[in-house]
């Protein structure tokens, strides 16, 4: 992954806060990577839900991935390309879908690691929030699993045997390839070129034009 921040004379160092309560809008955490304000950090991490329920070690993990990568996708692609992408609905999915996938790779390959340091068959076969792969249409429609479904082997509209997913025949890009696509994204169509460009073996055009149109039409 590239790195999350440069810091410059007129930028400081990036900085993470947790926060061992909930917040007033109730979300799990947030990033605002031109705050200047010396007193708050630039990426907040919240330890309780809306809910009253407090979080899970791995789900504050995720949510901190989640949140320093969206400073990265900022930091790759500039400030106005970014807040283009994320403010209109109709494209905001790219950058939080990135995040969502950048957070399960991460999540799980930490909790992996740590099954092979303590021989722990729970932690080795770990998949952080099972993927996304139960995700619908119509839940979290900003936060699906675009670039785990160009990642992962497993099509959940057979699994699940429903309309409201999206048909899944993409598999082994890896979030390294995703990343260097993503430099030069700023729309569907620009996804679905760069992707066919790049595709691994195995994978059709018409096979990417079906998934990335599924998730356009959300």
């Amino acid at each position: 992954m590239s790195t999350p921040y440069t810091p410059s004379v007129l930028k400081p160092k990036l900085k993470v806060g947790y926060y061992h309560h909930d917040h007033w809008r109730d979300i799990n955490g947030s990033a605002v990577p031109f705050r200047e304000n010396l007193t708050i950090p630039h990426v907040c991490i919240y330890g309780k839900d809306g809910s009253g329920s407090w979080s899970t070690t791995d789900f504050v993990y995720a949510t901190t991935c989640h949140e320093v990568v969206h400073v990265s996708h900022w930091e790759m692609i500039g400030e106005g390309a970014f807040a283009i992408l994320w403010l209109n609905p109709k494209t905001r999915i790219i950058p939080e879908s990135w995040a969502v996938a950048v957070e399960w790779g991460l999540t799980n390959l930490e909790y992996k690691v740590l099954g092979q340091k303590y021989l722990s068959p729970q932690a080795l076969s770990y998949n952080f929030n099972y993927g996304y792969q139960s995700w619908y249409l119509g839940r979290n429609d900003f936060y699906t699993p675009l670039f785990i479904d160009l990642i992962d082997d497993f099509n959940q509209k057979t699994y699940y045997n429903g309309d409201n997913r999206p048909d899944d025949k993409v598999k082994n890009y890896t979030l390294s390839s995703i990343e260097s696509i993503l430099f030069g994204v700023r729309d569907y169509e620009v996804l679905k070129a760069m992707l066919k460009m790049n595709k691994p073996v195995g994978v059709t055009d018409g096979d990417i034009d079906d998934l990335i149109n599924y998730y356009r039409n959300i």
